[in-house]
């Protein structure tokens, strides 16, 4: 059976006021590509979500004249250019706003996987988004990842965080009986085998526990969307806040699992 594929890459600036995603994905049995693409600046959220016919990826694009990413994984930078909405709720389509984002990300940075054939990082990203003839800078911590699966993972509840700072910075998952983190404080590396967060609020609270107590997150949101999955939507956000009162910021999604 062919195996789907997809790469990520984000920012979010210190004070979560500016953010940047972008995400492709393939899936060769299904003939199917699908390019995200979500800017928050300043108040304003552009979202971009399509799905187009790919019977095999390019070796480093994907898309046509309207909706294209370019991805050097090597030389590690990601590259978008599509047509946006203003919405808080993503739909599949085209909108009416040409954007371009471009993530660049470090070599450095935390490294781990908390789930079989996803290759996760912590790392500095130097990223930019055109829109209206304008050029906007988001320079911070983010995350990249790739995956390879049987098939997609859509399937069930979760709840996937990945938060990120100078000093301290952690992955995690929830998903089923699988509660699952790594990361660092203070440069000291951690895993965790138990990872409880509060359900989706504009405050919540983050414990992480292993083989020694893990660190604990006080996390405010700065933005909040919903992702078309599973006959439902899936609840995303974008935070700022501490672990273990060192100051982070980054992304939570949530999801409820598929309706019928």
């Amino acid at each position: 059976m062919p195996r789907t594929w997809s790469a990520y890459a984000d920012v979010v600036s210190d004070d979560g006021a500016r953010a940047l995603i972008v995400r492709v994905s393939h899936d060769p049995q299904a003939d199917r590509a699908e390019i995200w693409v979500h800017a928050f600046v300043d108040g304003d959220l552009l979202a971009h979500m399509s799905a187009h016919p790919c019977p095999a990826i390019g070796a480093s694009t994907t898309g046509d004249a309207h909706r294209r990413v370019e991805f050097d994984l090597e030389g590690r930078r990601l590259v978008a250019r599509v047509t946006a909405s203003r919405t808080e709720r993503s739909a599949y389509g085209e909108g009416t706003i040409p954007i371009g984002v471009t993530l660049s990300w470090s070599g450095e940075g935390w490294r781990g996987s908390n789930r079989t054939g996803r290759d996760e990082q912590l790392v500095r990203v130097d990223a930019t988004l055109e829109v209206d003839g304008q050029g906007v800078g988001v320079s911070g911590w983010g995350h990249q990842h790739t995956q390879w699966q049987d098939h997609p993972r859509f399937g069930g509840p979760f709840t996937y965080l990945s938060l990120r700072g100078d000093d301290a910075g952690v992955v995690g998952l929830v998903s089923g009986e699988l509660r699952r983190g790594f990361g660092h404080v203070r440069g000291e590396p951690f895993t965790a085998s138990t990872v409880v967060i509060d359900p989706p609020a504009e405050r919540r609270e983050l414990r992480m526990t292993g083989t020694s107590a893990g660190p604990r997150g006080q996390l405010v949101r700065t933005y909040r969307y919903w992702i078309p999955m599973g006959g439902t939507w899936r609840d995303g956000s974008i935070v700022t806040g501490t672990l273990d009162g060192l100051p982070v910021s980054g992304v939570i999604n949530d999801f409820a699992g598929p309706v019928g």
